[in-house]
């Protein structure tokens, strides 16, 4: 999600990412068909477009310390932000409660899918860190087919343990990364073909076919799990729900390409809200939950727009100071210049 140039400065890869942010926010809003639509593409979407902007690097050591400045610095401010105030909140409900709380602090050190509610979204941010670990430590030193394989053998043990060890809970859900990688890879891979728009046909083929196969089990009421709930290591069908998730995001590719070219005015919107992606990542759920407890869950449409407008403002006002955008948007050359403040200051 965050910015890698210069490919990223094409306005239809933050259109791309808008529809993606877009989606997360309804997914988590509203259950039933559209819930289960949804989850067959929605976090591939980004793993998948982040894949298309990677490039080989030359130190995968001094790539991940940029990365981990930058993802997750503002990963723990805003944990902190919105932990502290719930575990105030749980401590006010029942002071003599202590297990509770500890249990609340663990779960807040140990991230990943102990993460639950206004916190539900901030596995992706750690999971996917640890993607683009894997991706700088194999990417440029190990030959095509060896990625392949590679890749292949870590999709075998994220479906290993989605059926074997499905409540497992790894710490920052690193083990996500098992099966997000290889849709990174594959949006790597994507992204240096010589003539990719020959696989949009195919592509919206399995994706039709995909969305036919989950409005068929919906209606059906054959409860089949199709979808990809990262989160939970909830992959579907083996390789068929994986194929399907990839059609879906070549297939989103070329719709943010339509829409930037034909729709100027939808484009914008849809870009600024990619560019908001990562603080809407952490932030909606704090407003669409903080919406139904005030009003009640029902007005499922009012909490979508509180989920991305109000996410969306915060990282306006987040674009005016230098201390914000280091430390909640993990801009490099602001986290650099306070640095170098501090250092002044402290000289």
């Amino acid at each position: 999600m965050p910015r890698q140039p210069p490919l990223q400065r094409e306005r239809w890869i933050d259109v791309y990412r808008g529809i993606g942010i877009a989606l997360v926010v309804w997914g988590h809003v509203y259950g039933g068909y559209s819930f289960e639509l949804i989850f067959l593409f929605h976090m591939p979407l980004f793993f998948f477009i982040s894949g298309y902007l990677f490039r080989p690097v030359a130190s995968p050591a001094a790539f991940c310390r940029r990365k981990a400045a930058q993802l997750l610095i503002p990963y723990a401010m805003f944990l902190l932000a919105i932990g502290i105030p719930l575990a105030i909140s749980l401590y006010m409900k029942n002071p003599r409660d202590t297990a509770a709380l500890l249990g609340f602090a663990g779960n807040l050190l140990l991230g990943g899918s102990r993460l639950s509610a206004w916190l539900a979204a901030f596995w992706f941010v750690t999971s996917f860190y640890a993607v683009l670990a894997i991706e700088a430590a194999l990417v440029g030193r190990c030959s095509r087919a060896t990625l392949l394989w590679l890749h292949a053998a870590m999709l075998a043990l994220a479906y290993a343990n989605a059926h074997l060890a499905p409540g497992l809970q790894v710490p920052f859900a690193v083990n996500v990364a098992l099966a997000a990688a290889p849709i990174f890879h594959a949006g790597y891979r994507f992204g240096r073909m010589r003539e990719p728009g020959r696989l949009y046909r195919p592509a919206a083929t399995v994706a039709a076919l995909g969305l036919v196969a989950v409005t068929v089990n919906h209606y059906a009421g054959w409860r089949l799990s199709l979808g990809y709930d990262m989160k939970v290591t909830q992959y579907g069908v083996p390789v068929l729900s994986f194929a399907a998730a990839l059609a879906c995001c070549v297939c989103m590719m070329r719709a943010a390409r339509r829409i930037d070219a034909s729709r100027p005015a939808l484009a914008r919107w849809l870009a600024e809200l990619g560019r908001a992606a990562f603080v809407i990542m952490f932030m909606h759920m704090v407003f669409t939950m903080g919406l139904a407890a005030l009003l009640g869950e029902q007005y499922r449409l009012l909490r979508v727009a509180a989920g991305l407008g109000g996410s969306w403002l915060l990282y306006r006002a987040s674009l005016r100071w230098t201390w914000s955008r280091a430390l909640l948007l993990g801009s490099a050359p602001d986290l650099a210049a306070l640095g170098g403040h501090r250092r002044a200051t402290r000289g």
